[in-house]
């Protein structure tokens, strides 16, 4: 009788390793997107808070911004919860909102996202 060595992962060993690769590209794939677009929504405030807005009215700024979101294909966010506030040290535009995403089941992930610019006032001499 010959006995052979076998080497290589048990049925459980192998359902498990496909149980967690399937859970990380499940986050990767419903979280992921989120994430890239509150990258475009940064850019966006970043763009329009380097552009001359210091003579502009608060809705020429949310336009201005509401034209970058919809080049980018962002349509799930309201501009009218763009902040906008002036005071001596300059301009600031901010953007705080929430995702809630269903993971699964009733298994829910909330996102928090907070987007600052602070344009300074510069004042030629």
């Amino acid at each position: 009788m010959n006995i052979k060595s076998h080497s290589g992962m048990t049925t459980t060993s192998a359902l498990f390793t496909v149980f967690i690769v399937g859970f990380a590209l499940t986050i990767i794939f419903k979280l992921g997107p989120h994430y890239l677009d509150n990258r475009i929504i940064q850019g966006a405030i970043d763009q329009v808070g380097q552009s001359d807005i210091n003579g502009k009215s608060d809705s020429q700024i949310r336009r201005k911004i509401a034209g970058f979101f919809t080049i980018n294909n962002i349509r799930d966010i309201d501009t009218r919860k763009v902040v906008i506030a002036r005071d001596d040290n300059g301009t600031r535009i901010s953007l705080d909102y929430e995702k809630r995403i269903v993971m699964f089941g009733n298994v829910d992930v909330v996102l928090r996202f907070s987007n600052k610019y602070q344009a300074v006032d510069t004042i030629d001499n």
